[in-house]
């Protein structure tokens, strides 16, 4: 598909108009290469959470606390 547009289409620009199809029905979509399915394992399994430190550490608090500046 040549997408070069020459002389003769520019010149002829003022007699075609933006409802022309201008190659647009020759267009055609391709296969996919490939699927967009994942595999159930391992791999796409959430790691258990666990909740390591207390929402607030207690020491955000004490830093609060302090008046020594």
């Amino acid at each position: 598909m040549n997408l070069n547009m020459g002389e003769g289409y520019i010149m002829n620009a003022d007699k075609t108009s933006v409802d022309d199809q201008m190659g647009a029905d020759k267009l055609y979509r391709e296969g996919l290469e490939f699927d967009t399915k994942t595999a159930q394992g391992v791999l796409t399994e959430d790691m258990p959470k666990k909740q390591s430190k207390t929402t607030v550490d207690g020491s955000v608090f004490s830093m609060a606390e302090q008046r020594d500046y």
